[in-house]
């Protein structure tokens, strides 16, 4: 069943992206957020794009420094890919999307607040949008995610699929708002004009 957006924007109406607090003031100074991709070929480290990083990253860029955080959850093992995907591909899908958990004015859905508790301890900060702006602010369109796709698990002895329907569109998407775990934006996000809230993971976890 597609995605009605009027009905994802009513029922998730905030957006949630964490990030290093280190990388926030060239964000709002460039009012957009880059995907990983876009940092390591800005950088000159192109070979990096398609590699799984097993820590955070710190790369140098224009004068000053872009955390990428680390893809540890990542397991070759967990994953069963389709369609000629390699894992290399998986990394590389991943590495080219700004991503979003969905949730309301109260915080993000349970895998967001989950994914905040395993960076509590460390300088990050939380980007808050309203998803509405989001859209608006942003002429290519959205895809969605059934899943963390970042963290597959093994089920029941089933590995996690993932493919090039991992992160599908609006009408292609199996399932109903309340499905979506992840919002993702290939390349890069463009900021909207108001609406942005910088928060602190402490809103929604105990440090």
């Amino acid at each position: 069943m597609p995605i009605d957006l009027h009905q994802f924007i009513a029922v998730r109406p905030h957006l949630f992206h964490l990030t290093a607090r280190t990388n926030l003031s060239s964000i709002l100074r460039e009012g957009r957020i880059e995907s990983a991709s876009r940092l390591l070929h800005r950088a000159g480290r192109t070979e990096l794009v398609n590699k799984r990083r097993k820590g955070h990253l710190v790369v140098a860029i224009d004068g000053w420094k872009a955390e990428l955080r680390d893809q540890a959850p990542l397991h070759e093992g967990n994953v069963v890919l389709s369609d000629g995907w390699g894992f290399s591909d998986l990394v590389k899908s991943l590495n080219d999307r700004v991503f979003f958990w969905p949730g309301k004015s109260s915080g993000p859905i349970p895998y967001g607040v989950r994914h905040f508790e395993r960076y509590k301890h460390e300088d990050v900060v939380v980007l808050e949008i309203g998803t509405d702006s989001a859209m608006s602010a942003n002429s290519l369109e959205a895809r969605y995610c059934r899943y963390n796709s970042g963290s597959p698990r093994c089920s029941g002895g089933r590995k996690s699929p993932r493919g090039p329907q991992t992160f599908a569109r609006a009408k292609e998407f199996n399932g109903t708002a309340c499905d979506v775990v992840e919002v993702t934006f290939e390349g890069s996000f463009e900021l909207p004009r108001s609406g942005v809230r910088v928060a602190e993971v402490s809103e929604w976890i105990e440090r």
